[in-house]
């Protein structure tokens, strides 16, 4: 990734650090940047039948393409969107700030 990429990169995703929440009823998100300065998407779900919650913890990578999770062998981009909501996730939806 070349210099300027890699700038575009991490300004982007210090602005989507913090609390998200999906529009589409998928698990709830947080995206936070580790201790090794890589960032990270947490993804929270509630299961109100069972009265418990589940997390999964995603790092987030990046390419020429821009930024994805992957989950085993599924990659899903994550992608600014205008207005109302601010990220959409391929196969997970769209999602607003909280």
């Amino acid at each position: 990734m070349m210099m300027e990429e890699e700038y575009q990169y991490h300004n982007l995703l210090s602005l989507w650090q913090g609390g998200w929440m999906s529009v589409n009823g998928n698990p709830d998100i947080y995206i936070f940047q580790g201790y090794d300065s890589n960032y990270c998407l947490l993804a929270y779900s509630y299961d109100k039948e069972y009265g418990r919650g589940t997390f999964s913890c995603y790092e987030i990578e990046a390419d020429e393409g821009g930024s994805y999770i992957r989950m085993g062998m599924k990659l899903c981009r994550m992608e600014p969107e205008e207005s109302p909501y601010g990220l959409h996730i391929s196969g997970w939806g769209s999602y607003m700030k909280n």
